[in-house]
């Protein structure tokens, strides 16, 4: 996984760079690489993450043990209904957004979890046939037309899109800030 998602762990720390974010929050954060590149990249006082896996949380805890005597790292099993209280400087999710059953509220509980110049960004999975399988969760990623949903559902959310690019022929990243 780590080597299909280099691109989008390289773009998204490029999109946070200007910012330079002190608290980050990852929502998926699977075997803990972005979380790894960004705790080295940006010196961060506090990373967060939920991942719904037991594994992906053992294995990135295993990856990040050495990095906890100079950032505070809170990372556990949950998903986009459990997430830490922040307030986070950035929040990610790297293809994670298709499995968000309810995107409209996760991205509520988002918004309330970003400082006022905090920045979101959503790397999403482009599906072959544009169209996601009927057993992804997220309506939004089924609805054939995902990338322009997610920019609908994010203005609801209280967001402004501020940048949009493809990262990859299988990726899609989205760059929101609060309005």
């Amino acid at each position: 996984m780590a080597r299909l998602n280099r691109d989008s762990y390289a773009w998204t720390v490029d999109q946070l760079r200007a910012d330079n974010p002190r608290s980050f929050l990852e929502i998926g954060f699977g075997t803990g690489h972005l979380l790894k590149r960004a705790i080295k990249t940006f010196k961060l006082e506090h990373a967060s993450g939920v991942d719904p896996s037991e594994l992906m949380v053992e294995t990135a805890a295993k990856r990040l043990r050495r990095y906890a005597k100079k950032t505070a790292l809170d990372i556990h099993q949950g998903d986009d209904t459990h997430l830490p209280e922040g307030p986070f400087d950035a929040i990610a999710a790297l293809h994670s957004f298709q499995f968000w059953s309810d995107p409209d509220a996760a991205l509520a509980r988002v918004r309330a979890r970003l400082t006022p110049r905090g920045r979101l960004i959503l790397v999403l999975r482009m599906h072959v046939s544009r169209r996601a399988a009927k057993w992804i969760p997220n309506p939004l990623s089924r609805s054939g037309n995902e990338i322009a949903e997610a920019c609908a559902a994010l203005e609801r959310a209280g967001f402004s899109v501020v940048a949009m690019q493809g990262i990859s022929k299988a990726s899609q990243g989205i760059v929101a800030v609060p309005r």
